[in-house]
């Protein structure tokens, strides 16, 4: 049976804060009445420890708002191979749909450390139709909409990129999304993804994605150290991978 440690805490931090309020301003301006909300939202946080899902008895998953951390979601096969169909990033909202979708029944797991928020108020928000709340509520449906077209973009790269236009997709919808959330500086962006997380979030072997990596940085591409990347020719990776040409949306 699996287990999972779960401590709540009185937030001490604003970073986890300012990161879910910067992601929904994202979308639509708030008020400041919707921002206190939010403000609220974050007092009182829970912790996932890295390798550990959210919902270990394989229920739907409950409302939840991403402060801090990674987490994906994933599917493991019969023969033991996993899929990732995207990642969660802070910010990041799981489970507020009004009505039961698969993607909210699909196992999310955490990659790192992640700390999040009940959510249930924001669900409850989008049911009402109380006019204090419209800027909040429509921009909770606009993430959503994001997050689907984010998984249209998935089965793009699977079905018809090269490896490199793979890697290099994703690496810009990565830094697009951390950029929304204020989580990094123009190029550069904190990536704590294993090889084997790439592998298995974009259909290829760890062999292909180390060797496709080298090629990247080698080409002047990219550069990695220590757990960081920093896109070195952004206009060649958009251009390879058709970056943009179906972007979502986010006013």
């Amino acid at each position: 049976m699996v287990t999972r440690a779960v401590s709540v805490r009185r937030s001490t931090s604003a970073s986890g804060e300012l990161a879910a309020l910067r992601n929904l301003t994202a979308m639509t301006r708030l008020s400041e009445e919707e921002r206190a909300l939010v403000r609220r939202l974050c007092v009182f946080q829970e912790v996932v420890p890295a390798g550990q899902p959210f919902d270990p008895d394989g229920r739907a998953a409950s409302p939840r708002l991403i402060l801090s951390g990674w987490a994906c979601r994933q599917r493991i096969l019969a023969d033991g191979q996993r899929q990732i169909f995207g990642f969660l990033l802070p910010g990041d909202s799981v489970g507020l749909s009004l009505e039961p979708r698969p993607l909210d029944e699909t196992s999310t797991v955490a990659l790192t450390r992640v700390e999040y928020v009940d959510a249930l108020m924001l669900r409850e928000i989008l049911a009402l139709q109380d006019p204090r709340h419209e800027r909040l509520r429509r921009a909770l449906a606009t993430s959503r909409r994001y997050e689907e077209a984010c998984l249209l973009n998935h089965v793009v790269r699977l079905g018809r990129h090269s490896a490199q236009a793979r890697l290099g997709h994703l690496l810009l919808e990565l830094r697009d999304r951390l950029q929304r959330a204020g989580l990094c500086t123009g190029d550069r962006m904190h990536l704590p993804l294993t090889q084997e997380t790439l592998a298995d979030a974009l259909g290829l072997s760890l062999v292909h994605v180390s060797r496709t990596l080298g090629q990247m940085r080698r080409g002047r591409l990219i550069a990695m150290q220590n757990g960081w990347v920093t896109l070195l020719d952004e206009a060649y990776l958009r251009a390879a991978c058709d970056y943009g040409a179906e972007a979502p949306l986010l006013h």
